[in-house]
């Protein structure tokens, strides 16, 4: 066990208040004494107790993220890992600790901020805007609790930090018009999110922007099985298409998968996109064009945002919103080649 502010105090023929104050630079203390604690502090090695010092300033050194899914969906997909991975770092930088919280089923989003707002036991929020709604906004709003959110919600324009979803979906469709695509399918994922609403009007404004008229959007739970049988449907029902558009990875395998069994061959009788980018898309044949989300960016940025409104301050821009980029694989293929 390491040396303790008691051991110091003992060894300094002070209080503990005494130590304490030096620690945490307070008034009340002689610049001898002062001088002598911290001889002894550096002399010792000793490290304060970053959890003690919290309660004596009130405040507890977390930070909390609250992801709106399941920990077996968010941890088996890539977006929330990355995330994670970039709040985590950027919190250990600054001194302070991550506590994750994540919801106990889809329809009980609400335990996750239970759980983790329990005697206050962080300091400010991260959230992820899937399903925040407005009994949690209210709730965060009038205990003014620092918070920032990750994607957009519908009844919030506060702090948050997003991907231009539909900018990135649009120029997608744009790319697969220009390799000579017609009858584009767009797989979108479920449709009360904010962000797949985007997705779908970048989708269609590309379309009707090159004259298309034939814009069709199919809607899917992120669940590779459901999407299967939704692109075996598709596929059936729509043999003219040539390109579909995945709108997340789990919706991508399900289209694989479908053109398995229906042995369609992927690009040659069928061109597979998907928005945002996976970790396995570069070992699949052929691999996966994307629309790439800077996550680790978007989870930088959220806790620059969430520090400033912690101390008090003002964020440069309440509302930031990244670009996305298109990375293009193996899994194209214009048309007539």
């Amino acid at each position: 066990m390491g040396i303790t502010i008691k051991d110091l105090a003992e060894l300094a023929n002070v209080s503990k208040g005494t130590v304490s104050r030096v620690i945490n630079r307070a008034p009340g203390v002689s610049e001898e004494t002062r001088k002598r604690i911290l001889k002894l502090i550096k002399e010792l090695d000793y490290q304060p107790n970053i959890s003690a010092q919290g309660l004596a300033a009130k405040r507890s050194y977390n930070i909390g993220i609250i992801i709106p899914h399941t920990g077996n969906y968010s941890m088996s997909s890539s977006y929330w890992p990355t995330l994670l991975t970039a709040v985590n770092e950027q919190a250990i930088m600054r001194g302070y600790n991550l506590l994750l919280s994540t919801a106990r089923s889809e329809n009980d989003v609400e335990s996750a901020y239970k759980m983790i707002l329990k005697g206050r036991r962080v300091d400010g929020l991260i959230i992820g805007a899937d399903q925040f709604g407005e009994r949690q906004l209210a709730e965060l709003v009038v205990k003014d609790f620092p918070f920032v959110l990750v994607g957009k919600a519908p009844h919030h324009s506060y702090y948050y930090v997003d991907v231009d979803n539909r900018g990135g979906a649009e120029q997608m469709t744009e790319y697969l018009i220009k390799q000579g695509h017609r009858n584009i399918v767009f797989l979108a994922g479920p449709q009360k999110y904010p962000y797949v609403q985007d997705r779908v009007k970048g989708y269609k404004q590309a379309m009707t922007e090159a004259g298309l008229s034939r814009v069709q959007v199919f809607y899917c739970v992120y669940d590779i099985r459901e999407a299967k049988e939704k692109s075996k449907e598709i596929l059936r029902a729509e043999p003219e298409t040539t390109a579909i558009f995945g709108a997340s990875p789990e919706l991508v395998w399900g289209v694989i998968k479908a053109a398995q069994e229906e042995r369609i061959n992927i690009p040659n009788d069928l061109t597979l996109v998907s928005f945002d980018d996976h970790p396995l898309y570069e070992v699949f044949s052929p691999e996966i064009t994307v629309v790439n989300q800077p996550i680790h960016e978007l989870g930088k940025l959220a806790v620059e945002q969430l520090f400033s409104i912690m101390k008090g301050k003002l964020p440069k821009e309440n509302r930031v919103i990244l670009p996305t980029e298109i990375i293009v694989r193996g899994s194209c293929r214009a048309t007539g080649q």
